[in-house]
C-alpha cells in the first residue's frame, strides 16, 4: 500500500518512467549506491509541524471516537486494529500522542526502516537507522501541545546551527548538546563512514535480527528492535 499520486503543488520526485524509471527502493536498494554506507531515520514527532503548517490542529484534542473516526478516513477498515495496537504497547500515552505517533510514523518512519532493511538486505554497506528524540519544550502554535520532536528541526541539529533559537527547536540550552551530538554523529559518517560521537554510545549498523535503532537526544541511546509489536502490525496490513 503506496501513498498516491502527488498532489498539485507537492514537491517530491515523480517516477515518470523515463528520468526516473521507478522507486529507487520498490524492489530492492538500489545497486548504484551498494558500496555507500546510509544513514536514514526520522523524527519522533514530525506530525505536529505538519499539523501547523496545514492550519489543523484538531488531532491534538482528540477522543477515542475521534481518533477512530479519523483514523478511518485513511485506513478504512485497518483503523480499528492500528488503535488497538497502540493502546497495548504505549497504555499510558494520551489519545492525541497515539495520533501523532501514528501520523509521524506513517509520514517518516516506516519508509524509513524498509530503506534500512533493503539496504541491509542487500549485504555490501551498512545503513544506520535513527530515530530524532530531542524535544524542544516549546508548543505547537495555538495550541498547548508540545511541538516536540517536529519536522524539519534536524536540519538545524545535524549543521550544528542552533543560535539563535526557532520556534521548531525552542531555546532549551540543552539543545546546544544534543545538536552537538548530531553534528558530530554526521561529520564523523561524512569523513569516515561510521557515525560516531564522543562520550555517546557506538552506533550499530541496521540487523534484520537485532534492527537497532539509534536515538539521538543529549544522551543518545540505542534501542533494539523499537516499537516491535508496531512494526510488525504495519508490516502485516501492508504499510
Amino acid at each position: 500500500k503506496r501513498p498516491g499520486p502527488v498532489e498539485p503543488g507537492g514537491f517530491a520526485p515523480v517516477v515518470d518512467g523515463r528520468v526516473l524509471p521507478h522507486h529507487p527502493f520498490e524492489s530492492g536498494a538500489p545497486a548504484i549506491s551498494r558500496d555507500k554506507p546510509l544513514i536514514v531515520g526520522w523524527n519522533e514527532d514530525e506530525y505536529t509541524y505538519v499539523a501547523y503548517a496545514n492550519k489543523d490542529t484538531s488531532g491534538f484534542s482528540l477522543d477515542d471516537a475521534g481518533l477512530r473516526a479519523k483514523l478511518e478516513q485513511q485506513f478504512a477498515a485497518d483503523a480499528s486494529r492500528i488503535v488497538d495496537t497502540y493502546r497495548k504497547s504505549r497504555p499510558s500515552a494520551s489519545t492525541a500522542e497515539l495520533y501523532v505517533e501514528i501520523e509521524s510514523v506513517t509520514m517518516m518512519g516506516l519508509g524509513s526502516i524498509e530503506i534500512a532493511e533493503k539496504k541491509t538486505a542487500q549485504g555490501r554497506a551498512p545503513a544506520y537507522l535513527y530515530n530524532l528524540g530531542y524535544k524542544s519544550g516549546e508548543k505547537v502554535p495555538g495550541t498547548n501541545y508540545p511541538m516536540g520532536s517536529p519536522h524539519a528541526m534536524d536540519i538545524g541539529l545535524k549543521f550544528n546551527n542552533v543560535t539563535p533559537s526557532t520556534f521548531l527547536m525552542g531555546n532549551r540550552p540543552e539543545r546546544l548538546v544534543a545538536s552537538r551530538n548530531m553534528a558530530e554523529l554526521w561529520a564523523r559518517f561524512a569523513r569516515t563512514g561510521r557515525p560516531a560521537a564522543e562520550g555517546q554510545p557506538a552506533w550499530p549498523a541496521y540487523h534484520l535480527t537485532r534492527r537497532a535503532t539509534y536515538r539521538i537526544d543529549t544522551q543518545c541511546e540505542v534501542i533494539d528492535d523499537r516499537n516491535r509489536a508496531e512494526r510488525e502490525m504495519w508490516r502485516e496490513l501492508g504499510y
